[in-house]
């Protein structure tokens, strides 16, 4: 490593190191018998940088142990270089992190015959989905984890009438991706025809294979009208939640024009959902999904405040 480089990771690396005493003497920080409420904490890396060194070195600085990879160095991690994809194995080794989720855009598509809401282009067309698990699965190979994320195709007028079809497509994928030892963690999102809790756990009932799971994110059934806890987790099977997504959400009267905002802050009770997740035995991981933009703070800045906040809730739990 040239030295200027190695000098601008040793004090980034060493920043994130000093920030825990200043984050544990924040109101609502206080350092816990019982870090993270016992729960397996972690963050999608890019949302702290596309550099995924640097990323592992601020989240270690907040004491994280788990990472879900997403993006890095700028692309989509199945498009990652077997050099990359190396790269960061020895990172995840280095910086003592255990990979909790490979991301992909599994039926982030149109289904086909389908008119979806909003026209948007495929990342990668239906024809190709298997060939993308499969090399989603790969680099879960490589960087320790059984778990890929998926979704339910871009979303349509009348997501019901899909159902049936979805499952078909999920229970494939599936197949597939029991022949390499994974489980597939599948994402209530709201551009998508499982967009709440509700919709994901009735496509999910129509396939039922020990292999597919859900991807459970406490926010994004807000965008449709949905209080995420306690009404869309308690239609989940609970014994299918493998992987959470935290973010706050904030709406206008009547769940209008909802909104990512800050975790801790906003709509969702995400002390209630943890007490739930804790009650009802969870034992997989979770991590902090940060994306929007906040006026005057870099995305960094703003998925740091957004942590600390999470932070604060995870601890009023752990008292």
């Amino acid at each position: 490593m040239r030295r200027r480089a190695f000098l601008t990771n040793a004090t980034v690396l060493s920043g994130a190191v000093l920030l825990l005493p200043r984050l544990r003497s924040l109101p609502g920080l206080a350092p816990s018998a019982q870090p993270f409420a016992g729960f397996k904490l972690g963050a999608i890396s890019d949302g702290f940088s596309a550099d995924f060194e640097e990323a592992l070195q601020i989240m270690k600085g907040y004491g994280l142990g788990w990472v879900e990879i997403r993006a890095v160095w700028g692309k989509y991690n199945t498009e990652a270089s077997a050099d990359e994809i190396r790269r960061i194995r020895q990172l995840l080794d280095q910086y003592s992190f255990k990979c909790s989720v490979v991301d992909s855009a599994l039926y982030k598509c149109t289904l086909p015959g389908t008119d979806p809401i909003h026209k948007q282009a495929d990342p990668y067309p239906y024809s190709g989905q298997i060939e993308l698990l499969k090399r989603a699965s790969e680099r879960a190979h490589a960087w320790g984890t059984d778990k890929v994320r998926g979704f339910t195709f871009w979303r349509v007028a009348q997501p019901p009438a899909l159902y049936a079809r979805i499952a078909e497509d999920l229970a494939k994928a599936a197949d597939a991706a029991r022949a390499e030892g994974i489980r597939l963690v599948i994402e209530d999102e709201e551009s998508c025809n499982g967009g709440t809790g509700h919709e994901t756990a009735a496509i999910l009932k129509l396939a039922p294979a020990p292999n597919l799971g859900f991807n459970w994110d406490v926010g994004n059934g807000y965008t449709h009208g949905e209080v995420s806890y306690p009404d869309g987790y308690q239609a989940l099977d609970k014994s299918r939640i493998w992987h959470l997504h935290l973010k706050g959400m904030t709406c206008g009267a009547g769940l209008k024009n909802c909104r990512e905002t800050f975790a801790g802050e906003g709509e969702i009770d995400l002390a209630g959902q943890f007490r739930a997740l804790q009650r009802d035995h969870y034992q997989e991981s979770m991590s902090l999904e940060c994306e929007f933009e906040a006026p005057g703070l870099t995305h960094q800045q703003t998925s740091r405040r957004s942590l600390e906040g999470l932070l604060r809730v995870l601890n009023q739990v752990a008292s």
